[in-house]
């Protein structure tokens, strides 16, 4: 039986070359210039094609071998001829000379496939069990060697003594800081650094001195700044004893802090001061930031923000203590900074977090927060509702304000301000369908709605029930008047949809009272007449 197949052409043949004649079927399993097929050609013994005509261009015979054997120990082992397949390399015992003129052998031969054990990979490698202890690594001159290695500082930090008097721990001591160059490797390094803040977890006083004039000689701005250096300093302020670590913290102080403060790793280094350490060795900090414009540089920072709000909480905790009298001082200096400089920090991009804490904050922070308030957001509301930032801080203010304050920021959005003469227009409006003024009209009506349905935490007289019904007809008659026009925009629909969750109201609601055991006999009677009229129960 015959078969017909169409040639490809050597121009648009895909992975191999035309060899020309007819009859050649090469390795990749190309057949190419053969117009006829029969089917009793064998394909799996040696054969031979004397049909060739360009012999320089013949291809070596490829060897068939089978796939791996994945079947059960259970079943035959026999080869099974549908699982060979072209390994693309030429038969051992076949050899191409180019004395074959005319001839060209194609090849099978069928060998059973073995499954040889993969290599180790790279990233599962485990590190070789060494007998060997840290007096044969000293002997040897390799401290430095294993000190920079994945493996060995692990090996380093197992084995080093923690007793002072070990003659190990001094040497491995004296060895890895007995010169700048080798403590600022070591430090810098990504494993060595590890090895270093063993040194300093168990050093003494005198190794103490010792790893702070090498910090300084190394340059100790360097390390704070260096993301594994840092590290070795943060311990170093956790476990130094204090006159040490007084006598560090003073050489930072001499830095520059703006960029001590606004950097990714040396914020670090001065959170675990603010953190770990007394308020009198770094009340520098607070006259920094309270001299110059130094508040606003450092708060405007996505990391210097986050540090001055650890530092006002460090500072307003526990009021009870002996040393808050000297805290309250430096307290009150930062929030006068903060309050002069209110409306710049609400409105930046990551300061305005500073006055959302001090808004939100309780205890001794509430008379702050009731300053901020009253002399810096009121007779602002309007300007400040409208920027992306400060919105935040008006929504933050309208939700901690007390009831005093919270009357007047009300009533300072509903009649404080002028209609525009052109548009007719008052704040209320504007705000209703600002793409940021909208947020602080829904959070009016959240603080409204909770109060009216009874989520207040405090208990409210019925004056103050009566007030916040006032102010949320206010809202809901201009939103009703705004209705058509609302309903075009996203945040329209959202004030609409809170408003909807207060049915109307003439009085504030009230918890419904549970019925008596009168009221509920009555209503059984009501539910079951004919059980009740039964002969038996009369």
């Amino acid at each position: 039986m015959n078969h017909t197949w169409n040639r490809r052409s050597a121009g648009t043949s895909s992975g191999s070359s035309s060899i020309g004649g007819a009859g050649f079927l090469l390795g990749n399993g190309l057949l190419d210039a053969m117009n006829s097929f029969n089917s009793d050609v064998s394909f799996l013994g040696n054969s031979s094609i004397s049909s060739c005509t360009t012999p320089q261009n013949l291809k070596p015979g490829v060897k068939l071998l089978p796939l791996a054997n994945r079947r059960p120990a259970r079943e035959s082992t026999a080869i099974d001829s549908d699982s060979l397949f072209f390994n693309g390399s030429p038969n051992d015992n076949t050899s191409t000379s180019s004395a074959v003129g005319e001839t060209f052998s194609f090849l099978g031969s069928f060998q059973s496939a073995q499954l040889l054990p993969a290599p180790p990979r790279a990233d599962v490698y485990e590190a070789p069990q060494m007998d060997i202890t840290i007096h044969d690594v000293i002997a040897n001159d390799q401290l430095i060697d294993f000190a920079l290695d994945r493996y060995g500082v692990k090996f380093l930090e197992g084995s080093y003594p923690h007793d002072s008097n070990d003659i190990a721990h001094k040497v491995v001591f004296e060895k890895l800081t007995e010169t700048t160059p080798t403590f600022d490797l070591l430090c810098n390094n990504a494993n060595g650094n590890f090895i270093m803040q063993k040194l300093v977890e168990y050093a003494t006083i005198a190794e103490q001195s010792v790893l702070l004039q090498r910090m300084v000689d190394v340059g100790l701005f360097d390390m704070c700044k260096d993301k594994f250096a840092c590290r070795v300093v943060q311990l170093s302020i956790q476990k130094f004893d204090r006159p040490v670590v007084t006598q560090l913290v003073n050489t930072l102080s001499t830095f520059d802090f703006v960029a001590f403060c606004t950097d990714q790793s040396a914020i670090h280094v001065v959170q675990r001061i603010v953190k770990s350490l007394p308020v009198e060795i770094w009340s520098f900090f607070i006259h920094f930031l309270c001299s110059r414009d130094n508040l606003m540089s450092v708060c405007q920072d996505k990391y210097g923000c986050r540090l001055v709000q650890q530092a006002i909480d460090r500072l307003a905790e526990n009021p009870k203590l002996p040393c808050f009298s000297s805290r309250l001082q430096l307290l009150h200096s930062l929030m006068s900074c903060v309050a002069r400089n209110c409306y710049r920090l609400s409105s930046n991009e990551f300061a305005n977090y500073v006055v959302q804490y001090v808004i939100k904050s309780s205890g001794i922070m509430e008379m702050y927060r009731d300053t901020i308030i009253d002399k810096c957001l009121l007779r602002n509301l309007l300007s400040m509702s409208q920027d992306k930032y400060a919105s935040h801080v008006i929504e933050g203010a309208f939700i901690f304000a007390p009831s005093a304050l919270l009357t007047e920021m009300m009533n300072e959005i509903f009649d404080g301000y002028v209609k525009d003469s052109d548009s007719n227009r008052d704040a209320l409006d504007i705000l209703l369908f600002h793409q940021y003024g909208n947020y602080v009209v829904q959070q009016m009506i959240t603080i409204c709605t909770s109060a009216l349905m009874g989520k207040e935490e405090r208990q409210l007289t019925p004056s103050e029930l009566g007030m916040y019904a006032t102010w949320y007809e206010k809202i809901k008659t201009r939103v009703q008047q705004n209705a058509a026009r609302l309903e075009r925009f996203s945040s329209g629909k959202k004030i609409i949809d809170s408003l909807m969750k207060l049915p109307p109201i003439g009085m504030p609601l009230t918890t419904p009272r549970a019925p008596s055991t009168l009221e509920f006999s009555a209503q059984f009677d009501a539910m079951f007449p004919s059980f009740l009229n039964h002969p038996l129960f009369l």
